[in-house]
């Protein structure tokens, strides 16, 4: 009984771990609406070329969804998303890397 204890523990941590990242994410900016009912970015959100911040940067400004790909360094790298009707023509396109704290996780179904 005890062995069989043991492995359902062991299944279970090693089953949560697989999970624990971020990578596969689906995230939007954070932000905020305006009077007239139009969506800005609650601040500027920096947008590092490689996992560094000391990087280069420049400032985020598409108002739409993106997938988590990779972590490094407390920052993690967005690629673009198809869209909901599969046009985007930068689907899968990395855009760099950034801080996940301005985003707010998405169901999945917004990647797709």
């Amino acid at each position: 009984m005890k062995k069989i204890l043991a492995t359902a523990a062991v299944s279970l941590l090693s089953a949560l771990s697989a999970h624990a990242g971020n990578v596969g994410q689906c995230v939007f900016p954070k932000t905020t609406i305006q009077k007239n009912g139009n969506l800005q970015f609650k601040k500027p959100i920096a947008v590092y070329s490689a996992p560094d911040l000391k990087s280069n940067q420049s400032t985020l400004t598409a108002l739409t969804t993106f997938s988590v790909a990779k972590e490094s360094n407390g920052l993690v790298q967005l690629v673009e998303v198809p869209g909901f009707d599969g046009s985007n023509p930068r689907a899968g396109k990395a855009i760099g890397w950034v801080k996940l704290s301005d985003f707010e996780f998405q169901e999945l179904r917004n990647c797709n």
